[in-house]
C-alpha cells in the first residue's frame, strides 16, 4: 500500500531546483573571493613595484628643483593610478556579484512564473 499526497512531487523537485542554485551560487561565491583576491594581490605587487622606482628616482636627485619636479609627477601618477586600480577591483567586484547572484535571481525569476 502506497499513498500519494497531492503535490509532493512538485515540492520535492521544487526545493531540490532550489538547492542546486544554492549550490551554484555557493561555488561562484568562492571563485569571487579567489578572483577579487588574486586581483587585489596583483595591485599589492604592482604597487610596491611603482613604490620602490619612486624611491630609487628620489634618492637619485640632484637640486632642489628636480625633486620638486620629480615629487610632482609621483603625485599625480599615484592618483592617476589609484582612480584606475580602483576601477579594475569595482569591475572584477561588480562581475564576481553577477555571477554569485545570477543562480539565485534565475531561480527566483522560475518560482515567480510557477506562482503567477
Amino acid at each position: 500500500m502506497s499513498f500519494k499526497i497531492d503535490g509532493f512531487e512538485t515540492f520535492v523537485s521544487f526545493s531540490k531546483d532550489n538547492a542546486d542554485a544554492l549550490s551554484k551560487s555557493s561555488a561562484a561565491s568562492v571563485k569571487a573571493i579567489e578572483d577579487i583576491a588574486k586581483a587585489q594581490q596583483a595591485v599589492l605587487a604592482r604597487s610596491i613595484d611603482k613604490a620602490d622606482a619612486a624611491f630609487k628616482a628620489l634618492f637619485a636627485v640632484k637640486s632642489p628643483a628636480e625633486f620638486a619636479e620629480l615629487q610632482t609627477r609621483l603625485a599625480r601618477q599615484s592618483v592617476e593610478d589609484a582612480i584606475l586600480e580602483s576601477r579594475k577591483l569595482a569591475e572584477v567586484a561588480t562581475t564576481a556579484v553577477s555571477a554569485v547572484l545570477e543562480p539565485l535571481n534565475t531561480r527566483f525569476a522560475e518560482g515567480a512564473k510557477k506562482a503567477a
